[in-house]
């Protein structure tokens, strides 16, 4: 299953509902999103099947009737592929492959070959080549079996399929530390250049997949971000600037989308790149409201967000497509569930008042302040205005007159930067701050800040 196959595969759709599985959401949209889901891998939906059952046959995962229900259809519809909406065990998977004779894949094997064709960076393609090394590693056993069967072998002796998983075990082995290695590498370079940002605010883009992230990204932005109505279309984590005359400026990344039941190693993998979520002064957490379960979209993306540990961080609801939600009385009632949200029709709706909300989280959190800059000390103007936005300067005997709005840790950036006015003492201009903590010791911070800048300029 490539992305340059002419034609594409024939599937057929398999979903196994247990106690638990049924826990998850309805029937429906399960088999929905496995039909899109298939879709965004290239293939064409000729059959679909459903099981209920209490609990799944331990060896073939379907119970033999169904299994051999399932080979019917395979050779009536001329199927290629079976594409389970569960998660297989290796010799589940082999079993099933052998009984039906045709590929089949489970849910998260689907998931990371979307991720394989879609991902254009080369960070992206090492990050989703390691998802699927991880993943097929304990997958070795049984597929070198044959060679057992062909040939003999001294009794208490390996054979030759026991070597050759071996070896395969150890060229992969290989190939996942090599992977981590060079992903390093590159979150390095990511964290060097998060100290180039440090003085600009970070939004991230976060939510459900094909929930509309990149058609905001690019209305805010003009990002020029690739856009298709399909499951995991950007994968590639995108940063542009929200307001090129503001200062400090507002950055806006957007990340790739999250789903249920989203393959552990794919978030292992990626955790560097959703880093940029949790890394983020504000999250805008896109939804899909024209979507039926757009209430378990926001409980997924709230659950990645909890793995991933970006819980805290502040968020605003975009409820994207509403212009697709025919029914009222249902976009009433989520304007009503979530009166703080924004709900607009990113494709059509003016961005402004999305932007304004955004400028006004930031703003709320920024002192303005007074300053008295020596013309000796010109050259830190060039300072003053990469760490905040000059609201107010004049020219006086004395100085240079400044009124500054930043944030408290650029006012403390600003601070320690200062030289000693005229006739002030060096602890006015050089007064140390505490260190930068979490959580409440943030306003101590602001107030040391104001304080020691305002007492460096009264001086």
């Amino acid at each position: 299953m490539t992305p340059f196959r002419p034609d594409p595969l024939r599937a057929l759709l398999l979903v196994v509902q247990t106690p638990d599985f049924q826990n998850e959401g309805s029937l429906e949209d399960s088999l929905q999103e496995l039909r899109e889901l298939a879709v965004s891998a290239g293939c064409v939906i000729v059959d679909e099947m459903v099981q209920t059952r209490g609990r799944i046959h331990p060896g073939t995962f379907l119970t033999p009737g169904k299994l051999e229900e399932a080979r019917e259809r395979v050779l009536l519809c001329g199927v290629e592929i079976v594409i389970f909406d569960n998660d297989l065990s290796p010799s589940q998977s082999q079993k099933v492959e052998q009984a039906l004779k045709v590929l089949v894949l489970d849910r998260t094997q689907l998931i990371l070959e979307i991720f394989r064709t879609g991902a254009r960076t080369h960070e992206a393609r090492a990050q989703v080549e390691l998802a699927h090394l991880e993943y097929m590693l304990p997958r070795l056993v049984g597929m070198w079996a044959h060679l057992d069967r062909e040939r003999g072998g001294i009794a208490g002796s390996k054979g030759a399929g026991e070597k050759q998983i071996d070896i395969d075990r150890s060229l992969i082995r290989h190939r996942i530390a090599r992977l981590k290695k060079e992903l390093r590498q590159l979150a390095q370079e990511r964290d060097t250049q998060k100290k180039t940002r440090a003085n600009c605010f970070r939004v991230s883009l976060v939510g459900y997949t094909n929930a509309g992230k990149s058609t905001v990204m690019n209305r805010l932005t003009d990002a020029g971000v690739a856009v298709e109505d399909k499951l995991f279309a950007t994968l590639d984590s995108t940063t542009r600037i929200l307001l090129k005359d503001r200062q400090p400026r507002i950055l806006l990344s957007d990340t790739v989308g999250f789903i249920r039941r989203l393959p552990h190693q794919l978030v292992a993998s990626f955790r560097s790149t959703l880093e940029v979520a949790q890394d983020a002064d504000l999250l805008l957490h896109v939804v899909d409201v024209s979507h039926p379960s757009h209430a378990e979209h926001i409980r997924t993306t709230e659950e990645v967000l909890k793995e991933i540990g970006a819980e805290t961080v502040p968020r605003i609801l975009v409820f994207n497509k509403q212009d697709q939600l025919k029914d009222k009385l249902a976009l009433t009632l989520a304007r009503h569930a979530h009166r703080d949200g924004m709900f607009m029709a990113a494709l059509t709706d003016d961005m402004e008042p999305l932007r304004a909300r955004i400028v006004e989280f930031f703003d709320q959190s920024m002192i303005t302040t007074p300053l008295r800059l020596a013309y000796a000390h010109t050259r830190e103007l060039a300072s003053i205005y990469k760490w905040s936005r000059v609201d107010e300067l004049r020219y006086e005997q004395d100085g240079i007159h400044l009124t500054i709005t930043s944030t408290p840790a650029n006012l403390r950036r600003i601070q320690m930067k200062m030289p000693v006015p005229p006739g002030a003492s060096a602890g006015a201009a050089s007064a140390s701050l505490p260190a930068a903590p979490a959580g409440a010791a943030e306003d101590e911070r602001d107030a040391a800040a104001f304080e020691a800048l305002t007492h460096a300029e009264t001086a």
